[in-house]
């Protein structure tokens, strides 16, 4: 049986292409798009898991994520930056927006979380890739201000979608991970703080929701997945259950 993207029910029926890609036996190193398998693995289970997304992985635009808080507008020029081989990706960028049509853009992730935007009344299109760096920093935040300030994208009518990542049941971190969202956090920002047992928690769902709703995005236009990779992780690549050899899964969207 073929392994379909994990796909939002809202998103597919506005009829825009998207997915994130998960764990298929059938694939070579379980269909992971990146890590440390061989570029031609990776490609060949790039091809296989875009044919299913139903968009065209040649003109995908990756980026060369590095756990921070850089935005990048992706214009038509840049097509297919990252796709076949990672060193051309977008540098130094962990999220893309853009307003051309067919170009989709895609973010790698093993427990980070994947964040869909779509603005319907641009329209434009935003991926994601948090972390809890990129979270502390704001990244989601700021993809947002992007689409607004550059793209006039109204926050009310603005579409949020959080992917597959590790959840508040998983993902036990250091204090000075806390210390550093307590200090930059948005207004609620204790909600994302947990304790377990005696140790922290950050809920990167509840923060990232916190950041998209101080930009003025309505809660009930946030949808998040709810699946923990840690605890799925039979299903889904997840660092803190496999360790550096996890391998990744990839999130896409595009405009028709």
């Amino acid at each position: 049986m073929i392994v379909l993207p994990f796909r939002f029910a809202r998103l597919s029926a506005l009829g825009i292409p998207h997915g994130v890609t998960k764990r298929d036996p059938s694939l070579p190193v379980s269909g992971s798009v990146s890590g440390n398998a061989t570029l031609s693995i990776v490609l060949a289970n790039r091809r296989a898991w875009w044919e299913r997304l139903g968009v065209p992985l040649e003109q995908t635009v990756f980026a060369r994520q590095v756990h921070g808080t850089q935005v990048t507008v992706v214009t038509a020029s840049e097509r297919g930056r990252g796709a076949l081989e990672p060193s051309t990706g977008i540098p130094e960028s962990d999220a893309l927006v853009t307003t051309e049509r067919n170009l989709p853009l895609a973010v790698i992730c093993a427990d980070c979380v994947p964040v869909l935007l779509y603005a319907p009344d641009v329209p434009a299109i935003g991926v994601v890739h948090a972390g809890w760096r990129g979270t502390v920093g704001g990244i989601t935040r700021q993809a947002v201000r992007i689409l607004c300030n550059e793209f006039s994208a109204r926050p009310e009518r603005l579409l949020a979608f959080l992917g597959p990542s590790i959840g508040p049941c998983c993902y036990e971190v250091g204090e000075e991970v806390i210390t550093a969202w307590v200090a930059r956090g948005p207004s609620g920002r204790h909600q994302a703080v947990l304790s377990r047992n005696g140790r922290a928690i950050f809920d990167l769902w509840r923060a990232n929701e916190l950041l998209l709703i101080e930009e003025g995005i309505v809660p009930e236009h946030i949808e998040r997945s709810a699946i923990c990779t840690r605890c799925h992780a039979e299903e889904w690549f997840s660092y803190r259950a496999n360790g550096a050899r996890a391998g990744a899964q990839a999130a896409v969207i595009a405009l028709p």
